[in-house]
């Protein structure tokens, strides 16, 4: 039992990229301007012509620009065959349409990529958007999708086939970015690993009943810690680099590893969760500003994305809880042996983030 849930959550840092919350930076984002829908994706560049001239699989910046021109005379007609837009049940033309390289460069060498940046344009369309469906099947690295105009922003998924509908409004934004802030949580596994041992702390000082107590602190503590800085991030009032923000995120973990380790140290955590829940929130900003929000709708973003954070992180806790109690009834003389081993195995995942975060700097 105990080799297979230290080398269950060591597998967590397996498929787990070095930084958590750059997942949303990939998604199709579409903006209402105007009277026109304008979007922007990712697209892998043999679908739209290009070839790979070096055979390495990938395109670089060079390629594309050498064969930018040929792939524009039938560009506009690729995208409509892949991309299709309808506005209140009404098919829109997309009437042009742009590549860009989404690679990044390197003092030694010119970086490529798989996939080339698609830039589209719609024709106008007449009176209020209230609908838009869109169909979207070029392979791409997500099936992510925001849409947004000056009022709000909403954030959807792509279906099996390929095709999504939106509804833009305050009720929309409210319970696309709650949906967003929970799924925030499975998507980001250092923040579910903090929380879970931040909770095998509190159930290696406390019994029974009187678990509850200390864990409602910690989870407010962590929770007010995150939205202060979330949104102090959010608006700019505060700015720290990723760079230093996702290893401090990995780090917390070890912390809170060692902590959980050290059992005289339970009656302190909720003030520490506080503290580290303010690195949390820029980590969580980071994940919400990657989607190119603007809109007017900032507060009711905010608030939603925060709420389902917190429901999806009070359940991560109650689920940790209930697990503790089931096992300190069913094997009480090995429990401390399994809280301990859990807490080391999710320090040592902290450790390898801690160490794969900073490695590139």
């Amino acid at each position: 039992m105990l080799a297979g849930l230290i080398v269950a959550t060591l597998a967590l840092v397996m498929p787990t990229a070095a930084y958590a919350h750059d997942g949303t930076s990939e998604a199709l984002i579409l903006t209402v301007d105007q009277g026109r829908v304008v979007g922007t994706g990712l697209v892998e560049f043999a679908e739209l012509g290009l070839e790979d001239t070096s055979g390495d699989g990938l395109i670089d910046a060079t390629e594309l620009s050498e064969q930018e021109a040929a792939a524009a005379a039938t560009l506009v007609g690729t995208v409509r065959e892949n991309v299709t837009l309808a506005v209140n049940g009404e098919a829109l033309e997309i009437i042009g349409a742009g590549l860009s390289f989404q690679g990044s460069s390197t003092d030694t060498e010119l970086a490529a990529s798989e996939y080339v940046g698609v830039a589209f344009a719609s024709a106008e369309f007449e009176g209020e958007l209230d609908e838009l469906a869109v169909t979207w099947t070029f392979p791409s690295p997500s099936n992510a999708i925001l849409l947004s105009d000056a009022e709000g922003a909403v954030l959807g998924h792509l279906s099996d086939e390929g095709a999504v509908s939106f509804t833009l409004g305050a009720w929309a934004t409210a319970s696309s970015f709650l949906l967003q802030g929970f799924e925030h949580i499975q998507l980001g596994p250092d923040h579910l690993l903090f929380l879970v041992v931040l909770a095998l702390g509190v159930v290696g000082v406390k019994k029974g009943r009187a678990v509850w107590w200390p864990a409602i602190k910690l989870v407010t503590a962590f929770t007010v810690g995150h939205a202060i800085s979330l949104c102090l991030a959010y608006f700019s009032i505060v700015s720290i680099p990723a760079g230093i923000v996702e290893p401090l995120i990995a780090l917390s973990i070890v912390a809170a590893a060692v902590l959980a380790l050290r059992r005289k140290a339970g009656e302190y955590r909720w003030w520490i969760a506080g503290v580290v829940g303010l690195v949390h929130g820029l980590g969580f900003a980071s994940s919400l500003s990657e989607l190119g929000l603007v809109t007017s709708d900032h507060v009711i973003a905010l608030i939603c994305f925060n709420l389902g954070i917190d429901i999806a992180q009070t359940i991560v806790v109650l689920l940790v809880l209930a697990v503790a109690a089931v096992l300190t009834r069913l094997v009480p003389k090995r429990f401390e042996i399994i809280r301990v081993s859990a807490s080391i195995a999710i320090g040592l995942v902290g450790l390898y983030w801690t160490v794969t975060r900073v490695w590139p700097f």
